[in-house]
């Protein structure tokens, strides 16, 4: 059974591997051809291939940085990810969960991410009375916990913005979670 398990885990990394090599493969076939169009002086055309390069190297990067979120994180098992983009903003979900309790992470990215929703987080935070800010893998992390449950919001350098809370953990029993998640990786990732 051991065996078994780890035979379909190394068939998963290959296929990644295998997915993310042909994605680049198409997302410079894209790129080659919309040069190649603008040679030709067939702008409408060029354009097209142009948004394909750009849609390409956008899912690659996305994949880069699906991998990053865990599986497990300390003894807690991630659940489905769950993935939405609309009007230039990403946000990704997970659920982490162990015999005791649930862990909700969300990452925020791109216009939502960098800006607007991180302040307004951040001025959420602050009204409701929280707002203890701490360094956490050298990045700034908000402590918004309130009433028993808890919830960080931790500033990524790349402009995106990770939550991660619980209902059922208050502030001081959801830290150790917050300390042992990637953050760094998954910034990193994210970086352009």
């Amino acid at each position: 059974m051991k065996s078994t398990f780890i035979v379909a885990a190394g068939l998963s990394i290959v296929l990644s591997q295998a997915a993310y090599a042909q994605s680049a493969e198409e997302a410079a076939t894209a790129c080659s051809d919309a040069v190649e169009l603008i040679n030709e002086q067939d702008f409408a055309g060029a354009l097209e291939e142009a948004k394909w390069c750009v849609e390409s190297l956008q899912q690659i990067k996305q994949q880069a940085m699906l991998e990053v979120f865990p599986d497990e994180v300390l003894d807690y098992s991630g659940g489905e990810l769950s993935n939405q983009s609309a009007m230039g903003m990403t946000m990704l979900e997970r659920n982490y969960s162990n015999s005791e309790s649930d862990v909700d992470v969300s990452l925020t990215t791109g216009m939502a991410g960098g800006g607007l929703a991180a302040l307004a987080q951040l001025g959420m935070g602050m009204n409701a009375g929280a707002g203890k800010k701490m360094r956490i893998q050298k990045r700034t992390v908000l402590d918004l916990s309130e009433s028993g449950e808890g919830q960080y919001m931790v500033q990524l350098k790349s402009g995106g913005s990770l939550m991660i809370s619980s209902t059922e953990l208050n502030a001081e029993q959801l830290l150790p979670f917050v300390k042992a998640f990637p953050i760094v990786e998954l910034d990193d990732a994210l970086s352009p």
